[in-house]
């Protein structure tokens, strides 16, 4: 991709994140992750991510995982391609609401109450690993992030997923088993 062009991605990334997060500033050690994304967000298959894929960004407690999910929501409304006329967008929710869904007792709980992060064609899970494990319903347990990327795994050619965490490789591992792992 053009140099210029890049050059002009990363000037409004930067321009989202102080829109999403007023006061936002890259730490010099930062900047190889920021640019993987803007190649990314933009589709570039020169960059070192796939942008085919969804993205994890992982990291400390605090470090701004959440906000960069936001920013990178807002970026690539900009700069991806629109879907059928639509903007690029994906929905970001938290796993504890996600796992409450499943938990919830009416009759909109259960497998029911977790199908729309199942289908949804983008969707980002914030603070993955801060769920119950399992979570129970009537009686019923479930580790309900595990069936859902499973299920989206199913349909990977049509969905993307991302999701923020501090969990290590080796706890996504261990607490959703080998095929999420990989």
């Amino acid at each position: 991709m053009d140099l210029s062009r890049i050059s002009e991605y990363k000037t409004l990334f930067m321009q989202c994140a102080v829109a999403v997060c007023p006061g936002f500033t890259v730490r010099e050690e930062m900047k190889p992750a920021y640019n993987d994304i803007v190649h990314w967000a933009v589709m570039d298959y020169d960059g070192n991510l796939d942008p085919d894929k969804g993205l994890l960004i992982w990291g400390d407690i605090g470090t701004g995982k959440s906000t960069m999910l936001k920013i990178i929501r807002e970026f690539c409304s900009l700069v991806r391609p629109h879907i059928e006329g639509n903007r690029y967008y994906f929905r970001i929710d938290n796993v504890i609401d996600v796992c409450a869904a499943y938990a919830d007792e009416s009759i909109y709980g259960g497998y029911r109450g977790i199908r729309q992060y199942i289908d949804s064609p983008r969707q980002a899970f914030d603070e993955l690993g801060s769920e119950t494990l399992p979570t129970g319903r009537y009686g019923n347990f479930e580790n309900v992030m595990q069936y859902i990327f499973q299920s989206r795994y199913d349909n990977r050619y049509h969905q993307f997923t991302h999701a923020t965490t501090n969990f290590t490789i080796d706890q996504i591992q261990e607490a959703y088993g080998e095929r999420i792992y990989d």
